[in-house]
């Protein structure tokens, strides 16, 4: 009895080396033909390591692979490419059947199931299956996973709904890994084979990154300039959401006086808010309340500034951010608060005029008067400027001329013109170019009544205005560039007008125009029906010069006029500027 189980053992022993055997050598086998390129060689070693071992799922997996290669080889000669593509099926089938949950397999299977019904159009050649059973296998980190995404939106229009919310529901995954090269790749494929928007809203996440992506494309393909404008509209009320979630963040950190936190986070709410150029106005949409946005901007600035005084900064340090805040306050009480606050910290003297030793203090505390009308307690310092011996350097005559120009509006506020002449003139000695200051003075001669004298100031005004036609000294704008423009303005309504090169053929170009920060134009250029009109020869054609006609609110001094070429490079010929009748 105990031969016969020796016996036993042994020839057990025996059978399971024998198996190993065949095993390690059905996989040496298959890694040997991992080596060769040429697929009829490569067949004939798989079909050895079969008959070796026929239980290898990656055995049959390469065979597939092969004679998918040699099909797609043969795609000249329907008949033998479509009998390679009947064996690559086979050979899939088998190793799913081995090994279900290998999602390359599935994948490979649905590929030659494809290529198959372009060859053989039969129903038993659904793909679509074995490319959802991949996907899911895969997982969505995966190649495999982005592969069947990009395939199903390319057989979009053919696709059931219920193929259709799968893939949706993959393409939505993809992109929520905010890979930029995968997104684009999407897009492109999603504007050869769909071109519906609701298709692609539906895909994208909120993401301002994802958003300003698929506006850039929409406009370098010439497509929608809507759809362009909403998803930007979008991106920047995420960026407003942004911009409130530091706002609150810096709050909390002032509170526990964590003060390089807070100003981190208040710098990065200002430089939000600064980005943020209003394209819902062109959208006709209301995501961000405008009131609440000023709100927003006038608050994190004078935190901003708060954060960097208790840092012990200098009040010229921060002097910049608190004038932003006081040209935007208009609340006395609040301008009162922010006076005390400084004087409580020695930043500013108790009494205006004291001593006119620190210029630079001095103006930005009449501002505060100013905004507050105490108009009389700035009048006393014109007095005082009257009876003293002030010794003004370069560095501070633009502050000495503030000095002089609130000293004349506060006279002016009170009605006492001749006054405020006097120091409006003495602020235009030290600085003859000031435009503020000869508006000002243009408007008191208009309350005498001296028309000599307003003819004179307007004429000064004049010259230092931007000239009412400007050439550009390199007119060529490239694709994606920005060409910024200065312009000295009186604060009035103007119409600008900016001539482009028409082309022959070509591209219909896609401008964005920029005015002190807000965007007041993005769509398609298109020729004015006067200037069809007046060449009725050149009808239709695209040589004619393209004029786009802006109507614009400008503010005193200097206006920024920034455009930007979306879809190709245009030439900007002159810009030409005429008041709003």
């Amino acid at each position: 009895m105990n031969n016969f189980k020796r016996i036993i053992f042994i020839f057990v022993v025996i059978v399971i080396g024998a198996i190993n055997i065949l095993i390690y050598w059905n996989s040496h086998l298959y890694y040997r033909s991992e080596k060769i390129e040429d697929n009829e060689k490569k067949i004939k070693i798989l079909e050895r390591a079969n008959r070796i071992f026929p239980s290898n799922d990656l055995v049959f997996y390469e065979m597939g692979k092969a004679y998918f290669d040699l099909g797609i080889e043969s795609l000249n000669d329907k008949a033998l490419s479509e009998a390679y593509l009947r064996k690559s099926i086979d050979s899939f089938a088998r190793s799913i059947k081995i090994n279900p949950t290998s999602s390359f397999s599935h994948f490979n299977f649905a590929q030659s199931l494809l290529y198959m019904s372009y060859i053989s159009p039969s129903p038993d050649f659904n793909c679509y299956e074995e490319y959802r059973k991949a996907a899911l296998l895969a997982g969505h980190n995966s190649q495999v996973f982005y592969e069947v995404g990009k395939i199903f939106l390319s057989r979009w229009p053919e696709l059931s709904e219920k193929d259709r919310e799968f893939t949706l529901k993959i393409l939505r995954k993809i992109v929520s890994g905010k890979e930029r090269e995968k997104l684009q790749t999407l897009m492109q494929i999603w504007d050869m084979n769909v071109k519906d928007y609701a298709v692609m809203v539906k895909i994208l996440p909120e993401d301002v990154a994802v958003y300003r992506l698929y506006a850039k494309f929409l406009g370098e393909k010439s497509l929608s300039p809507e759809m362009r404008q909403e998803m930007l509209a979008k991106a920047e009320f995420l960026e407003f959401e942004r911009a409130k979630s530091d706002y609150h963040s810096g709050e909390n950190e002032f509170l526990y006086f964590r003060l390089k936190e807070a100003i981190k986070h208040f710098e990065s709410c200002v430089n939000t808010l600064d980005r943020i150029s209003f394209y819902q106005s062109l959208a006709y949409q209301d995501l961000i309340d405008s009131s609440e946005f000023f709100e927003l901007r006038k608050s994190a600035l004078l935190n901003l500034a708060k954060c960097l005084l208790e840092e012990r900064r200098e009040l010229g340090e921060v002097e910049g951010y608190l004038r932003r805040y006081l040209g935007m306050e208009d609340e006395v009480a609040a301008v009162g608060r922010l006076e005390s606050y400084l004087k409580d910290r020695g930043l500013i003297e108790g009494e205006l005029g004291a001593s006119f030793d620190d210029l630079d203090r001095i103006s930005f505390q009449m501002l505060l008067s100013f905004k507050q009308n105490r108009y009389r307690d700035i009048m006393r310092v014109g007095r005082l400027l009257r009876e003293s011996f002030v010794v003004v350097t370069e560095a501070r005559k633009r502050s000495f001329v503030r000095i002089l120009q609130l000293v004349g509006n506060s006279y002016q506020k009170a009605d006492y013109i001749y006054d405020a002449l006097e120091f409006y003139q003495k602020a235009l000695e030290i600085d003859s170019d000031n435009l503020e200051t000869l508006l000002r003075i243009r408007r008191n001669y208009e309350r005498l009544n001296d028309e000599e004298k307003i003819r004179e100031k307007e004429e000064q005004i004049e010259k230092l205005l931007a000239p009412r036609e400007t050439v550009p000294k390199n007119s060529m704008i490239y694709k994606g560039w920005r060409f910024s423009h200065k312009l000295a303005l009186d604060g009035r309504e103007i119409i600008l007008d900016l001539y482009f090169k028409g082309e022959e053929k070509g591209i219909v170009p896609l401008i964005s125009v920029f005015f002190n920060g807000r965007v007041v134009w993005d769509d398609y250029l298109k020729i004015k029906e006067e200037e069809v009109e007046e060449e009725p020869e050149r009808e239709g054609r695209g040589d004619v010069d393209k004029i786009l006609s802006l109507s614009l609110k400008s503010k005193i001094g200097k206006n920024m006029l920034v455009v930007v070429p979306v879809n190709r490079s245009v030439n900007l010929l002159k810009i030409t500027c005429r008041l709003e009748k």
